[in-house]
């Protein structure tokens, strides 16, 4: 079974090696999970590449995961929703099953200085939430399915409040990349 995982640094794994990333944990005998996350990247950025990255590799299974740098970058809501709604039918258009994937939560009090500067990262993580609702409720609406990465962020950080999973606020160090793969593994059963 071929899996594409489309995203951006989060799905590339930023800042960890290659085979910590939580990509490369999910692939096992008979699942070969395909980094193809790029760092930076926004939802615009994944819809233009989907043929390419996606739809020419023919997989069983595309999970998508994206959206903070849309906010990063200035955006609203509107733009990762119609994105990712356009790459889900997209993927139905090429007999590809979606599979809807929310980014994990930062800590905009740990963001990098020079990135804080940029942008306002209290307010990227308000409508990170926001688009997590939404994804959630469009995946219910529609039955797709979905692997909620922050809410295992966010259940491991209440269990252990003084670990830090990030390298730089934003971004996992590999033990975050292991907890994700873990609990994604145990949750990625989605049947054809």
């Amino acid at each position: 079974m071929k899996i594409i995982c489309l995203g951006d640094s989060f799905t590339f794994g930023f800042g960890v090696k290659k085979e910590e990333c939580w990509v490369s944990r999910l692939n096992t005998a008979g699942r070969n999970f395909v980094n193809k996350g790029i760092n930076g990247d926004t939802t615009s950025g994944m819809l233009a590449r989907f043929d390419r990255d996606v739809l020419s590799h023919s997989p069983n299974y595309v999970l998508i995961t994206g959206g903070i740098n849309d906010f990063i970058s200035g955006g609203g809501l509107q733009i990762p929703q119609n994105n990712y709604m356009a790459m889900v039918h997209q993927a139905f258009y090429g007999n590809i099953i979606p599979i809807v994937g929310i980014a994990p939560g930062f800590d905009p009090e740990l963001i990098r200085k020079d990135w804080a500067a940029f942008q306002d990262f209290h307010q990227v993580l308000t409508l990170q939430r926001q688009l997590r609702a939404w994804l959630l409720e469009f995946c219910q609406t529609f039955g797709l399915y979905s692997i909620d990465f922050y809410k295992f962020l966010e259940e491991a950080q209440s269990a252990d409040p003084d670990k830090n999973f990030f390298l730089d606020g934003l971004h996992l160090i590999p033990e975050g990349h292991k907890l994700l793969a873990e609990a994604a593994s145990h949750r990625f059963r989605p049947q054809r």
